[in-house]
């Protein structure tokens, strides 16, 4: 009986130990599966975090971090296709062409259903000049993926940069087909007809474009052009006309057909035209400022010369609010006086027209520096000096580093005998114009004028030897300085030396003339002087300065008589000259 119950206890106990094993098996079998699990999870969780890190760093357009992380991320999982396209972008934005194309192939192979891969290729492929390559891989995204066919386009586009036309024109049938008749499909066929010389062809894309959409009379004057464009320009002339009886103001169309009458020569309807197409205010400025360019390249030409200043006039009249009319208006009037295109009488007129045009504009806009040129250059050239000063000074608010607008102000203070001011701006001028060798001399000779009419004589020699020193053959220069030396009665031997030099380089000067002569009167040599201020006062040209000082001369060789007639000329011609009124009555030189 004991036995018997410790034997079945014992084999109880077996069993149990036997099932307690086994479900601990099981339990050490579940839990390394769950271990495995988890580290998978992690995986995936540290390649995500990697992922978005190299997102972030891309936005920030750190694109060395953003690689590194998308390559962590492709470690941990390497089938991540879009890592791969991430990779890709920003190689191709680093023109790491080589890189790039691995990059996005490895993205295809992996994914061959996102859009975004293959036009990536494509580009990529397209910016190493690839073509083929790049074509190739949108006939495979329109193979490959429904709905994408608004790449037809682009794919039309390629083979045309091939020059493949006849799958270029198969490619733009295909988007007439699934969109229906388009602008872009239509054009694009009609440039292939008229490479391939299928006139015909093209003109019917023309006509499919204006039966397609008879309410846009922009297909019309398209078709136009073409029918011009190769000679057809009376169906043109037609098209246009029929197109005005019902759509009398159609924006263009008078201009399309002025450019046909004056390629016809038929030249009273081609100003019509125009003046039609220039009144309408619905035609765009752009669009006329574009007709006067294109015939101002046509000038000289008589008609023209006529017509272009009143059709800029005519757009001001009917654009008034528009500163692009004022700048073509200054710059067509500024470049008839450069030109020469007017009469003498005229010249000024047309200066100050545009000088009006050019004020006006910068009104509107003061950022463009060579408008400011134009406009101070006239108004220098017509002695404009308050205006000058005042557009010189608004200048430099837009342009304060700008030494040629020192410059000017300075040359304006000047022609007003406003010295100290001139000075002024010539120093600020000089501190700006760094090694311009040009502008430094023009600043050191205006500087040695101005510094010589406030009697500041050292300043003014100092600034005449500068500008020498950058351009010893400065006749400007060596005229004036040794005029002032030889008025002070100063250093005469370095007058005399360049006022010779001034003769060798420039001998028909009457004033460089006039110089040479006073400074050898100042050193006695009055037979020289007298030779020479002959010559000077027998020209028509020569002035009241001249005429004073032959008298002077004259008086000093004794000639009393012939120096009362030279100081009488000089008289006639300007009355303000000093005591020239006592050296008559008086018959000797009053200093």
């Amino acid at each position: 009986m004991h036995l018997k119950t410790g034997l079945y206890f014992l084999i109880s106990l077996f069993l149990l130990q036997g099932v307690t094993t086994n479900v601990y098996a099981q339990k050490k079998q579940k839990g390394k599966k769950e271990t495995v699990s988890k580290s998978n999870e992690y995986i995936e969780q540290e390649s995500e975090y990697y992922f978005t890190e190299g997102e972030k760093q891309y936005i920030l357009e750190d694109y060395a971090k953003a690689v590194n992380s998308f390559r962590s991320s492709l470690q941990l999982v390497p089938e991540n296709d879009v890592a791969y396209f991430k990779l890709a972008q920003i190689y191709s934005k680093t023109n790491q062409t080589d890189a790039a194309k691995l990059s996005i192939e490895k993205a295809l192979e992996l994914n061959k259903e996102n859009p975004y891969y293959y036009l990536l290729a494509a580009d990529i492929y397209t910016n190493t000049n690839d073509l083929e390559k790049a074509t190739e891989y949108y006939e495979e995204l329109l193979r490959t993926i429904p709905g994408e066919e608004h790449n037809l386009f682009q794919l039309g586009a390629m083979y045309m940069y091939l020059k493949d036309y006849e799958k270029a024109l198969e490619t733009y049938q295909k988007t007439e087909d699934y969109f229906g008749v388009n602008e872009q499909a239509s054009v694009q066929k009609q440039k292939i007809y008229l490479k391939l010389n299928k006139v015909d062809e093209a003109i019917a894309e023309g006509q499919k474009l204006v039966d397609a959409f008879p309410d846009d009379p922009k297909y019309v004057l398209m078709l136009a052009e073409v029918l011009s464009s190769n000679s057809k320009d009376e169906e043109a002339i037609t098209l246009i006309n029929n197109l005005l009886k019902t759509n009398p103001e159609v924006a263009g169309a008078h201009l399309f057909l002025a450019d046909i009458y004056r390629k016809e020569r038929k030249l009273d309807d081609f100003e019509k035209e125009l003046d039609k197409g220039f009144s309408n205010p619905l035609v765009p400025i752009n669009a006329k400022i574009n007709a006067v360019m294109k015939y101002m390249a046509l000038l000289p030409d008589q008609r023209l010369e006529v017509l272009l200043p009143a059709l800029c006039d005519k757009i001001i009249e009917v654009h008034p609010n528009d500163p692009n009319g004022y700048l073509l208006r200054g710059d067509v009037y500024s470049t008839f006086v450069q030109k020469q295109y007017l009469s003498k009488d005229s010249t000024d007129l047309f200066k100050q027209k545009a000088i009006n045009s050019y004020s006006k504009y910068v009104t509107y806009d003061a950022s463009k520096f060579n408008v400011w040129q134009n406009l101070l250059n006239l108004e220098i050239q017509l002695n404009e000096a308050d205006s000058t000063i005042l557009h010189s000074e608004q200048a430099l608010e837009a342009f304060p580093n700008q030494a040629w607008l020192y410059l000017v102000a300075g040359v304006a203070h000047l022609q007003k005998d406003q010295n100290e001011e001139a000075a002024f701006y010539f120093e600020e001028g000089l501190k700006r114009a760094a090694n311009n060798n040009q502008l430094l001399d023009l600043f050191y000779g205006y500087l040695g004028d101005t510094y010589n009419s406030l009697d500041e004589y050292e300043k003014s020699d100092e600034a005449y030897e500068h500008a020498l020193e950058i351009n010893p053959n400065n006749e400007l220069v060596l005229n004036n300085y040794s005029y002032y030396l030889s008025l002070r009665g100063q250093n005469l031997e370095k007058a005399k030396e360049m006022s010779t030099k001034l003769m060798r380089l420039n001998s028909d000067n009457l004033a460089y003339l006039d110089t040479y002569a006073w400074v050898q009167y100042k050193l006695g040599f009055y037979e020289e002087a007298k030779r020479v201020l002959e010559k000077v006062v027998a020209d028509k040209e020569a002035n009241a300065e001249n005429f004073d000082h032959l008298g002077d001369v004259l008086y000093k060789l004794g000639d009393i008589k012939n120096a009362k007639i030279q100081w009488q000329k000089a008289r006639e011609l300007d009355k303000t000259i000093k005591n020239i009124d006592k050296k008559i009555e008086q018959g000797k030189i009053i200093q």
